[in-house]
């Protein structure tokens, strides 16, 4: 999109920082890590080396309000500000408007709805699907826990050797720590033309999570690293927008979860106050399902 950019330099994405965020610099009374955990090594969201589609697991806002509800009165003082800190907040539409951004990039709906790239995969040998790769590597349950329980108890080495046997059974855990058989990882600020292709393949295909499949179409970069770009330089430049996504007036992005995701949550939290109240509407329930898996 063209006008300002934002405040942000060109490339800068490369923070070992995390899964929808980062370190700590600007206003620490933000609860950046809580909102949006991003270490490349961290348990965040966008860490989800899930075969299947099936969306983020980060924890929004009113989810914790909900979950809080039982909870100290103590505890309740800190949703009021979280409330007054995401009403500071401006969304990616104000924040365009307020950068002056002439045309803004297309809203993203936070999925990938793509698969490997299709070169990368006929050269590797990958299986057509999500489904049948993961059957083809042999199946059984998903275990969303053992890569970070490797991770924990053995560093992140140890979680980088379990993706690397993962390319054809689970390509979204190798490419989310390792780059394209052949490639040469890159480090640092993202190029121009890294960033354009980054935006045409979100164009494509969608961005928000699996982003390890999104990395097997950009050369030198990982999934990691395409998760910190989204953040820290497509969003705030407007190149994209997200409705899970606000930014600080420094032009830092604070993630906040997932709309439909957070209509759910409210709607559960209404329906639990309603049965405490004992006034249930048996017809009100609402069941907030998952996203089906990627076939």
């Amino acid at each position: 999109g063209g006008g300002r950019s934002g405040g942000r330099g060109a490339g800068r994405s490369d923070r070992g920082g995390g899964d929808r965020g980062g370190g700590g610099d600007g206003d620490e009374s933000l609860p950046q890590r809580r909102w949006r955990p991003d270490d490349a090594n961290s348990d965040s969201a966008d860490d989800d080396e899930s075969p299947h589609d099936e969306g983020t697991t980060t924890t929004t806002l009113e989810e914790r309000k909900n979950d809080d509800n039982d909870s100290s009165s103590s505890d309740s003082d800190s949703d009021s500000d979280d409330d007054d800190l995401v009403a500071k907040l401006m969304t990616c539409d104000e924040w365009c408007k307020k950068q002056e951004v002439e045309k803004p990039g297309p809203r993203m709906e936070g999925r990938f709805q793509g698969w490997v790239n299709e070169q990368v995969r006929a050269t590797c040998g990958i299986r057509e699907n999500a489904a049948a790769a993961w059957e083809a590597g042999g199946g059984g349950k998903f275990d969303r826990n053992e890569s970070k329980g490797l991770r924990k108890s053995h560093g992140a080495e140890a979680a980088k050797m379990f993706a690397k046997g993962q390319l054809r059974k689970n390509p979204n855990a190798y490419f989310y720590r390792h780059v394209r058989p052949g490639d040469v990882q890159k480090d640092g600020e993202w190029e121009e033309d890294e960033i354009q292709r980054f935006v045409e393949v979100a164009k494509q295909y969608g961005c928000g999570d699996k982003w390890g499949l999104f990395a097997s179409h950009l050369s030198g970069r990982v999934g990691y690293q395409c998760s910190a770009a989204y953040r820290d330089v497509i969003i705030p430049r407007g190149l994209l927008r997200d409705d899970g996504f606000r930014i600080k007036a420094s032009g830092e992005t604070v993630y906040v979860g997932d709309p439909g995701r957070r209509e759910a949550a409210e709607k559960r939290g209404e329906l639990k106050k309603s049965k405490e109240a004992g006034t249930s509407d048996a017809g009100a329930v609402i069941t907030a399902s998952a996203p089906a898996p990627e076939v």
